[in-house]
């Protein structure tokens, strides 16, 4: 069986930066709250969050597949190496598999709430794209974890919402800048101007939600990790001023996207707890494990 293919869908190495949204956003409620969250609400959130993405992925390639006939018939659906009801199959068992995750661990009503909210997001960026929309996708995701941690009797006013809503603006504006990156990868390009480190700015726009921290020095881990986002960022776009292939402007999207990982686990660590460890070693290692074994596979 040729598992390749399945890869190719869903992007095997954009994955593990999946659940780190989810796992971020519930370290920093809770952090900014001041309780300790629920490993098992922690892990729930973290596997929804993949499995949302997965989801989304899939949907994406169906919505788009007479484009992709066309822009990019090498994709699996054009391609006819994974059919359109099997797509179609895999997408519900994401979906299915999402809510089973977030029932199994009792997650509260707010989780489901935003869990739906981020549903609708996923819908309309893949029928009517824009970098924004994108990016909004990945901050919900980051606002469901904080959703899944929050104690099933916390009033909205015990909310961290300053705090959630400067995360969810810095996920939205790198998530953003990524995606303008992408636009046009799958044509040549006569190379880029000085903006394309200009965008990778954008890393930095999540900090603010550092002086809801308890500890101040708790800061200095999300800042570590913007900065290296931002250097990676660089690195990924300084070939891009001259002219070139799709193959090029892919990988530099793909290093982009890897790139969230350093802001993810940035935030995790700002709640000093075991789970918040885990989950930032677990998709670390799942990080460099898929780049090592699957190089040929796009995350773009």
């Amino acid at each position: 069986m040729d598992v390749s293919r399945w890869l190719r869908l869903f992007r095997l190495p954009n994955l593990p930066t999946a659940p780190g949204d989810a796992a971020a956003g519930a370290a920093l409620a809770a952090s900014a709250a001041g309780f300790d969250a629920r490993p098992a609400a922690v892990t729930a959130a973290s596997a929804a969050a993949l499995l949302l993405y997965m989801y989304g992925l899939a949907d994406n390639d169906i919505a788009g597949l007479e484009r992709d006939r066309i822009d990019a018939p090498e994709r699996p659906l054009p391609s006819g190496a994974i059919s359109l009801r099997a797509a179609k199959t895999a997408r519900a068992v994401c979906w299915g598999l999402a809510l089973l995750s977030g029932a199994a661990a009792g997650l509260p009503p707010a989780w489901w709430l935003a869990t739906g909210i981020l549903l609708v997001a996923v819908l309309a960026y893949n029928r009517l794209k824009g970098a924004w929309l994108m990016g909004l996708c990945r901050a919900l995701s980051a606002v469901c974890g904080a959703a899944a941690v929050m104690p099933r009797a916390a009033a909205w006013r015990d909310w961290p919402i300053a705090a959630l809503a400067a995360m969810a603006l810095g996920w939205m504006a790198y998530v953003a800048a990524i995606t303008k990156l992408s636009e046009g990868e799958e044509r040549p390009s006569e190379g880029l101007g000085n903006r394309r480190y200009l965008l990778g700015l954008a890393a930095f726009v999540a900090l603010p939600a550092c002086v809801f921290l308890p500890d101040a020095r708790l800061a200095i881990l999300p800042f570590a990790g913007c900065l290296f986002a931002f250097w990676v960022w660089c690195a990924a776009v300084a070939p891009l001023w001259r002219a070139h292939g799709p193959a090029e402007r892919r990988a530099a999207v793909g290093a982009a996207v890897g790139a969230i990982l350093y802001m993810q686990v940035g935030f995790m660590l700002c709640r000093p707890a075991p789970v918040f460890l885990v989950v930032a070693c677990a998709v670390w290692i799942a990080a460099r494990v898929v780049r090592r074994l699957a190089p040929g596979i796009s995350g773009s």
